[in-house]
């Protein structure tokens, strides 16, 4: 069901021709409209109406949502991995564009639903983002959150125009720091995406933690662990899949954000800091910093994890000083977390009330879903009967089109044999999109921005290596081989290829070069010889 007069941002009863007579809202200049999204308008669950795009990702797209039986704007995040999915002719179910990218597209989903899981887990945590329940329908899957009204860290210091004031941005990381040391000692759950863009600041200044997209709970194996870079924030140990991580992960990009939050300036990625650039040290930014913050900030960017600060409560003792700027108190994390959970205690108590009602509904409709299912069992028992029936039918007719199937292969395989099959390598996107190369049936060719090293060249962006990574065609095998060299990586559905290790792909195959610098294909054309 879809509510066409209901407005995409205030969801009132007054939206017509694109624009809200209420609140102002217009759809010509909201930048989230394109066919991958949901339709304004769209109810889940028989329950949450679907507004506007808050956020759109790579894996998953947030948007403004009302929930019509608590009468309260919340929001939605759809699992949606961009380049694996479409909209179908409903306009809301999800369907795969390939069938090669079932795999992925599930694994997928079983991170996203593990999400959901972790941030009920960490419902009670001061600072981090509250969900209420987590579905799935229309082919894909849903969380439901508070709403967050605000900005987000790395808005606010972009949108300064000058440096925040020191006390300020130390409570804010404080209020970060507290939860995750919360978070590390009670659940053994560490973040590995803490970034300016993750942290959010209400307009009610309350401070909270989001995107546990990537969150994954410590074992004494640490086994499980996917690569995953934030450019400039991440520590060493995230660009392998086979080193360890721990609270100590967190630190280091909580005290990258923190650097970033005080200063505008992003620190070197760390392979280029393991290489010897290096940066300058808060103290002598001329921003105000004590010399016992900057070592504690310092200490926490050490690139080796086993001499790196260790847990947030060390890096919590290191910066606390700081939140006191000018003379003028300001709140310590501390105090917001005392003062958060007098907040929360009442809201916990409305909570139980609520919940009482809801789990009278929840049992009223697990009764009926219950008389569902008894139906449903009887239909499929007179189904099953039915289709034996068809089966018999159908039997002779499936004989007949096998051997039909059987000719057409022959007939196939015989026209394949006149034609000469030319394998090539096509640039999709970046600046030398529509590029296409033969490629020599069983040599190795070097692809990368080299003029002088690679055979086959590419222009900018930066991105892309001098030699990125090499490809060959295997003729006997039908195949293509690839193996990346580069420093910012080879992605195939959206995984990182190991570097240095040789893949086989069976025809036709995208890769991503260096995240979306460069996608290519490699195929095999067929010509008459």
């Amino acid at each position: 069901m879809e509510h066409q007069d209901i407005c995409p941002n205030c969801f009132a009863h007054s939206y017509k021709n694109g624009e809200c007579c209420r609140c102002g809202y217009q759809v010509n200049f909201d930048s989230h409209t394109n066919s991958r999204i949901l339709p304004a308008g769209t109810t889940l669950r028989h329950r949450y109406c679907v507004g506007k795009v808050l956020g759109e990702g790579g894996f998953g797209i947030t948007y403004k949502a009302y929930d019509t039986q608590r009468s309260k704007i919340c929001a939605i995040k759809e699992y949606a991995p961009n380049g694996m999915c479409r909209r179908g002719a409903d306009g809301k179910t999800l369907e795969l564009i390939a069938s090669s990218s079932k795999m992925p597209y599930m694994a997928g989903l079983k991170r996203f639903m593990e999400e959901s899981q972790i941030l009920i887990k960490l419902g009670n945590i001061p600072s981090v983002v509250n969900i209420s329940e987590s579905f799935q329908e229309n082919a894909t899957a849903y969380f439901v959150m508070e709403y967050l009204d605000g900005a987000d860290l790395g808005q606010i210091v972009r949108a300064a125009g000058k440096r925040l004031p020191v006390a300020e941005v130390t409570d804010i990381i404080l209020q970060v720091a507290v939860s995750m040391d919360v978070i590390h000692t009670k659940t053994k759950i560490i973040h590995r995406d803490i970034s300016p863009d993750n942290i959010y600041i209400t307009k009610d200044k309350k401070v909270k933690l989001i995107d546990f997209g990537s969150a994954k709970e410590v074992t004494g194996s640490q086994e499980g662990f996917s690569v995953l870079v934030r450019l400039r924030l991440s520590p060493p140990e995230q660009y392998s899949a086979n080193m360890t991580q721990g609270s100590f992960t967190d630190v280091y990009s909580l005290a990258a954000t923190y650097y970033y939050a005080l200063s505008g300036i992003n620190l070197p990625p760390a392979p280029e800091r393991l290489n010897g650039q290096n940066y300058v040290p808060l103290k002598q930014l001329g921003l105000g910093v004590t010399e016992s913050v900057s070592d504690a900030v310092d200490r926490a960017l050490i690139l080796d994890k086993g001499l790196r600060t260790q847990t947030m409560q060390a890096f919590i003792q290191g910066i606390a000083p700081a939140a006191m700027g000018g003379g003028k108190r300001v709140v310590s994390s501390y105090e917001a977390e005392k003062l958060a959970r007098q907040r929360e205690g009442y809201e916990r108590q409305k909570a139980r009330q609520q919940g009482d009602k809801e789990q009278q509904e929840l049992a009223r409709r697990r009764e009926l879903e219950k008389q569902e299912a008894v139906r449903q069992q009887r239909e499929r028992q007179q189904a099953a009967i039915r289709q034996q029936e068809l089966a018999r039918q159908k039997q002779e007719e499936l004989r007949r089109k096998q051997e039909l199937a059987k000719r057409q292969e022959l007939a196939r395989q015989r026209a394949q044999e006149r034609l000469k099959a030319v394998p090539y390598v096509s640039v999709i996107t970046g600046p030398s999109a529509g590029k296409s190369w033969a490629i020599p049936p069983g040599q190795r060719l070097k692809f990368g921005r080299s003029k002088t090293e690679a055979n086959l060249k590419v222009e900018k962006p930066e991105d892309i290596s001098r030699i990125h990574c090499e490809i060959a065609y295997l003729p006997d095998k039908g195949q293509f081989c690839i193996r990346d060299v580069s420093s910012f990586g080879v992605f195939y559905n959206g995984q990182r290829l190991e570097k240095g290790r040789e893949y086989s792909f069976t025809p036709p195959a995208r890769f991503m070069l260096a995240s979306r610098a460069c996608i290519i294909e490699l195929g095999v054309k067929y010509e008459h010889h």
